[in-house]
C-alpha cells in the first residue's frame, strides 16, 4: 500500500504530465507538479530535451518550485539555462551538474519533498 506522500507524488506526476494542476490543488502539490514536469522531461531525454519541450513559462514555474523546495542550486542552474534563451546545446552542457545536484538516485529531490511536506503539511493537503 502506498503511503500519503507516495500518493501525493504520483498525483503531482500526473498533473505535471497534463501540464496543469487543477484549480484548488494545494500549493505544495502544484509546485511539485511544476517541478516534476521539467524533471521527468530531463529524465526522459536529458536537460536539453527538457528545455526544448517545456515553454519558458513552464521552466520559470519549475524554478519557483525548486526554490519552494529549497533546491536553490538547482533553481540557479535552471535559471542560468533559461537566461541562455533555453539554448538546447548549452542546457546539454550543464546536464552533469543537473544530475549531480539531484544526487544519487535523485535523493535530494525526494528529501526536499519530504522535508517540505513535514514542515508545511497543509500545503500538501495533509493534516
Amino acid at each position: 500500500m502506498l503511503d500519503d506522500l507516495a500518493v501525493i507524488w504520483n498525483r503531482a506526476c500526473d498533473y505535471g504530465a497534463d501540464g496543469e494542476a487543477p484549480k484548488g490543488t494545494p500549493l505544495g502539490i502544484a509546485h511539485l507538479s511544476f517541478l516534476l514536469r521539467v524533471y521527468n522531461s530531463a529524465m526522459g531525454g536529458g536537460l536539453g530535451f527538457a528545455v526544448e519541450v517545456n515553454e519558458p513559462f513552464r521552466l520559470r514555474r519549475a524554478i519557483d518550485a525548486m526554490r519552494y523546495f529549497r533546491l536553490s542550486e538547482l533553481a540557479d542552474l535552471l535559471t542560468e539555462v533559461l537566461n541562455h534563451e533555453s539554448d538546447v546545446e548549452y542546457a546539454g552542457s550543464r546536464e552533469r551538474q543537473f544530475y549531480d545536484l539531484l544526487g544519487p538516485a535523485d535523493e535530494n529531490l525526494d528529501k526536499a519533498f519530504r522535508a517540505k511536506a513535514a514542515e508545511a503539511p497543509s500545503d500538501f493537503g495533509l493534516r
